[in-house]
């Protein structure tokens, strides 16, 4: 999404930081103008609209896992065979893993400080060290039991399903699709794994914040 992906991986915060809390809502901090340049505009107007965050693992063959956050997750068909898409700003070593592997897991979480804290983490990139290191309180395991194969399941709280998928082959273009610097990513659902915890609303992202879902408007 417009913005939102490199808001989300520069978000991160130090060891020394203080712990995830919830806080009262308050009024948006992004005020859309014409006076500033259009991509600008856009990218006000996107900041007011939640986005659902999820985690995206992958692995690069030889080289190992791969991990990002993203808030451009969404299904797009169930039929006849469900469909997932995001986008990915380039470069990026996940995309790089999910082209060179052909699979990549999306893992949906919850919407509270514990799923705040797992987004958090994989904002940080790849650089630098095994990314999956220094996980407090979560832990990961691979769907064919070999690591350097197949995409890593994250397992733990804050994680509350992983939808293991596979980019998707019938496509002219191979379920990878170039937009400028952008890559939208068409994947194939093959499995949903339950990890832990009870059902509830999905972490979701909004004016450069970690939200939880609000009230209900009803008639």
């Amino acid at each position: 999404m417009v913005g939102l992906d490199n808001s989300l991986r520069s978000n991160h915060t130090s060891a020394t930081a203080k712990p995830w809390h919830s806080s009262p809502s308050k009024p948006p901090t992004v005020h859309p103008t014409t006076a500033t340049p259009l991509p600008e505009q856009l990218r006000s107007i996107m900041r007011l609209l939640p986005h659902s965050v999820v985690v995206c693992t992958s692995n690069q063959p030889g080289d190992g896992p791969r991990a990002m956050t993203m808030s451009s997750f969404t299904s797009l068909t169930l039929s006849p065979t469900p469909l997932v898409t995001f986008n990915i700003a380039t470069p990026s070593r996940t995309l790089d893993a999910i082209r060179a592997s052909g699979g990549f897991n999306v893992h949906v979480l919850s919407g509270d400080e514990r799923g705040a804290r797992v987004a958090n983490h994989f904002t940080k990139g790849n650089v630098g060290g095994h990314v999956l290191e220094d996980l407090e309180g979560l832990g990961y395991s691979y769907p064919d039991g070999e690591s350097g194969k197949e995409a890593p399941v994250l397992k733990g709280e804050g994680v509350m399903f992983a939808l293991r998928c596979r980019v998707l082959r019938d496509a002219p273009e191979g379920g990878l699709v170039r937009v400028r610097d952008h890559v939208i990513v068409v994947g194939e659902v093959v499995e949903m794994v339950r990890v832990e915890g009870e059902e509830e609303f999905g972490l979701v992202y909004a004016d450069r914040k970690y939200r939880q879902v609000g009230g209900v408007l009803e008639k």
